[in-house]
């Protein structure tokens, strides 16, 4: 769960989170902002919203967008997160555009001198075009001729000091959402805290520019097809803010130059390369969308932008198979059973309901197995009615859903007729074989028995060091206090009214006491002494009024939050 946003935090981003709490009000979310005290000057004029017919999914995504490229960026992955959240809020996150401005050449230039370690970066590259060909939120790509090679390469260069303003921005929103989950009840369901939390470590790894370089390598291993591919990646050239890739000339798949037998053929090789990745391989391309994807001008299909991949073990992958034979079937208790074993919470769940809204689902689509529908969307629906009722999955299965339904889209695009379920029913097929032919289930047995002898084998030491940490006395109980939160937060305004409370008193009490001290024997410093005494005086009792007044207005303004 997100912790909440410490006092030093606060204080060093508090400029932007008073922007943050003044776009928030400017679109109609004041009731949320008063539910979780937020300071009454973080919030400036507040403009009333433009259209008052759009509803909360329509009004969040504006936000987003008015705070800009990593508020963009953050809806963009929770986007990929249809188990967890509400399809309308997806639907809308779906839409978010990345409007990022180019900036100069001259604020990336350092950036790159210094992670390439020279001086000057013509000593590697010629012909480089300081114009972005293409400017994100997190960094820019530039167009350039490697001076060794001649060969044409992309080089991927973050953008300065981004990695303190994202942090700073996952930390307030961090802050935000973790005290709307402990004071709207409508939300706590969802588990907000942890999903920001995971989102935001996803957004955080993409900072590092080496880890798209080794999914696009790893990729490239595992590819068993020649009309598919990754570009090539200059390992001398893969840094944390630098990473350079072969340049890859191309068309997208919607440009209608294509020839058509071209598209057939690359429409089948893409869903073929998509299902191989999740299904026999488990390491896939999750945002294997238009924009990500390059028709070349040999008739090939280059996969880019490897800084968002999905993992499966084998065991996720063979629940995987057991999912799609479920739904298939149209079986609403094996769907459920299937969920349940791989499920990662220990909430208590409600199997009635659960397989109630599961039979939903699959009635919703049972007229249309026959038709060409998507089996990412089934899956996405299913993982959200998971979701809801306390089924807790890895996120790699949305991620697979989504990237099965944007091949889809892409394979639709080039070829109408392609169908994926088509394409997906050899590697299926394939999985069950992997799974059940007798070597490795002879060898599965084997591992298992294995490991039940060691732990047997251990099983005397364990109960031996155990019965001795018990004489010994160093068996603990660790109790751990839950929905206190609120408990704490009056205790602490509590102490710090009462503690001003004191310091009042204490104030009022030594400016009675200045007033009737003795005057000094000299009668020449009497005047002096007297008017010293009563400026004394004077102060602190304006100074104790002043405190005074503040607790009372204090006590006024937060009493109806106790």
């Amino acid at each position: 769960m997100a912790s909440p946003l410490k006092t030093l935090d606060l204080f060093s981003n508090v400029a932007r989170g008073r922007e943050i709490v003044t776009v928030l009000a400017s679109h109609g979310f004041g009731d949320m902002l008063d539910a979780v005290r937020i300071p009454k000057g973080w919030i400036e004029k507040i403009v009333p919203p433009t259209d008052p017919n759009l509803n909360v999914w329509q009004r969040l995504r504006l936000v987003l967008e008015d705070l800009g490229p990593t508020f963009v960026k953050f809806g963009q992955v929770l986007s990929t997160r249809p188990d967890v959240l509400p399809e309308g809020l997806i639907t809308e996150f779906k839409n978010l555009r990345s409007q990022v401005k180019p900036i100069s050449f001259e604020l990336i230039e350092p950036m790159l001198c210094a992670e390439l370690g020279c001086g000057n970066y013509t000593e590697f590259f010629d012909d480089f075009d300081t114009n972005p060909v293409a400017a994100g939120s997190i960094g820019q790509v530039y167009k350039a001729r490697l001076k060794d090679t001649d060969e044409w390469v992309a080089v991927k260069v973050q953008r300065p000091n981004i990695k303190k303003a994202i942090k700073a921005d996952i930390e307030i929103i961090g802050w935000l959402v973790r005290m709307l989950h402990d004071r709207v009840e409508e939300l706590q369901p969802y588990d907000l805290p942890a999903i920001v939390e995971s989102t935001g470590k996803g957004i955080l790894q993409e900072l590092d520019f080496t880890i798209e370089a080794n999914n696009a390598a790893l990729f490239s291993a595992l590819n068993p097809y020649e009309e598919v591919f990754a570009p090539k990646v200059y390992d001398q050239f893969a840094h944390e803010r630098v990473t350079v890739f072969e340049w890859v000339e191309g068309r997208p798949p919607w440009d209608p130059a294509i020839p058509e037998d071209v598209r057939i053929k690359l429409a089948k090789a893409g869903g073929k390369s998509v299902f191989q990745q999740i299904v026999m391989s488990g390491f896939f391309h999750a945002d294997p969308h238009g924009g990500n994807l390059i028709v070349t001008d040999d008739g090939r299909l280059c996969f880019i932008d490897w800084g968002l991949a999905g993992q499966l073990t084998r065991e996720m992958r063979y629940f995987l198979a057991d999912l799609f034979s479920a739904i298939a079937k149209s079986d609403p208790e094996k769907v459920c059973r299937v969920a349940m074993l791989m499920a990662q919470g220990k909430t208590r769940i409600d199997q009635t309901r659960l397989e109630q809204e599961v039979g939903f689902v699959l009635r919703q689509y049972r007229s249309k197995f026959d038709q060409n529908e998507a089996i990412g969307k089934i899956v996405i629906d299913l993982l959200f009615v998971f979701g809801s009722n306390g089924i807790q999955l890895a996120r790699d299965y949305s991620l697979l859903a989504k990237a099965i339904i944007s091949i889809e889209e892409v394979g639709q695009t080039l070829d109408p007729k392609f169908d994926i379920r088509e394409v997906g029913k050899p590697f299926l097929r394939k999985l069950e074989w992997e799974r059940w032919n007798p070597q490795t289930v002879t060898a599965r047995l084997w591992w298992n028995i294995q490991g039940h002898l060691h732990k047997l084998r251990e099983l005397p030491g364990d109960i031996q060091r155990f019965f001795r940490h018990l004489e010994d006395g160093e068996i603990k109980v660790t109790m751990k206090h839950e929905g206190l939160n609120d408990v704490g937060d009056v205790f602490d305004m509590g102490v710090n009214r009462l503690t001003m409370a004191i310091i009042t008193a204490a104030i009022l009490l030594a400016s009675s006491i200045v007033i009737g001290t003795t005057a000094p024997k000299d009668a020449s410093m009497t005047e002096l002494y007297g008017n010293t005494i009563t400026a004394l005086a004077a102060f602190g009792f304006k100074l104790s009024i002043l405190f005074g007044v503040w607790v009372i207005y204090d006590i006024i303004r937060h009493g109806r939050h106790k």
